[in-house]
């Protein structure tokens, strides 16, 4: 078995689904990182550097195996209030759930890759503590990934509007 260090004192499988985990985290992070040097609009590299910041957290959270105990406020919106968007966007954006395609525009392809990349982390994260949210990680991922969903309302042109409501009255 090839083995890999988990901490200072135990040395775990490289195939450990913690393993896993951290890397899907690593390579979330790099994500965000190439399309804030991609980008040359101010305002999208802060907002990237917001959520990166709450990455990384949650890293160093996951790698000393303590539990994630900070209040997630994201561009201004507590937990309560990401989760109320995500679920109503009508309400408050004026659109309903979108339907995602490339006339959305560089910038909320790139958040809606981000969301997928949070999605599959938490899931891996699920797999890798057997559904105990043993450091609120799960948790901070599903959060995280509806974040990522309101963001895309900022950066859409504001005449998409591709929303699912279309499909069911057309």
């Amino acid at each position: 078995m090839i083995t890999t260090s988990l901490n200072a004192h135990e040395k775990i499988s490289k195939s450990d689904l913690r393993i896993e985990l951290r890397g899907r985290l690593d390579s979330l992070n790099a994500q965000i990182i190439l399309f804030q040097a991609q980008s040359a609009d101010e305002n999208f590299i802060n907002d990237l550097e917001e959520f990166r910041i709450i990455i990384t957290r949650l890293q160093a959270c996951e790698a000393c195996e303590k539990v994630f105990d900070e209040k997630i406020i994201l561009w201004g919106l507590n937990e309560n209030e990401i989760h109320e968007r995500s679920h109503n966007p009508k309400k408050f954006f004026n659109k309903g759930h979108l339907l995602l395609n490339y006339k959305m525009g560089r910038e909320a392809s790139e958040i809606n890759f981000l969301r997928t990349l949070t999605r599959e982390t938490e899931i891996c994260a699920c797999r890798a503590f057997n559904d105990d949210d043993k450091y609120k990680i799960i948790h901070v991922l599903n959060r995280l990934s509806s974040a990522l969903y309101i963001l895309i309302y900022k950066y859409i042109p504001k005449d998409f509007n591709l929303d699912v409501e279309k499909i069911f009255h057309a």
